[in-house]
């Protein structure tokens, strides 16, 4: 009689797929002159490169840009809102001048846009008349250069 013998082996293996994998180094560094050095080698994406006056921001493969740090003053503009509840006008007075011009959003509580101007402001006062809106709660956004102020306000009959 013959024996046959069957040998049954298992393997079991592991194996991993590299997709999208990649090595990046960045740093930055800043002069004695106030100049920034930042730089990017290996970045995966490429966004684009923004050049304004006194800045230069940058994305991208291996970017190796001489950037200026550029500091911008905090000025603190302090907003006050009266009447608040409103019936028909709002008026926004600031404690130092805001230039150019504001623009006025108002928005529901479902967020959206109700009303929308652009005025100047007379010295430190801006006022918005002639809203004629129903009674209910509703969200303002003022913005211009350098300015941005949002509150909450109670329209009333």
């Amino acid at each position: 009689m013959k024996i046959i013998l069957f040998l049954l082996v298992t393997f079991t293996g592991f194996s991993q797929t590299l997709h999208h994998q990649m090595l990046s180094s960045q740093g930055t560094s800043t002069t004695v002159g106030g100049l920034k050095v930042s730089q990017t080698i290996g970045q995966q994406s490429v966004i684009g490169n923004y050049r304004g006056t006194d800045v230069t921001v940058g994305q991208g493969f291996q970017q190796s840009h001489l950037m200026k740090t550029v500091k911008a003053p905090i000025i603190t503009v302090v907003t006050t809102t009266y009447p608040n509840p409103f019936i028909d006008q709002i008026n926004f007075e600031f404690s130092s001048l805001v230039t150019g011009p504001i623009k006025f959003s108002l928005y529901d509580v479902m967020g959206r846009l109700v009303a929308s101007e652009e005025k100047l402001a007379i010295d430190t006062l801006l006022t918005i008349n002639e809203l004629f809106l129903a009674e209910g709660q509703y969200f303002v956004k003022l913005t211009a250069k350098n300015y941005n102020y949002s509150t909450n306000l109670l329209k009333t009959k």
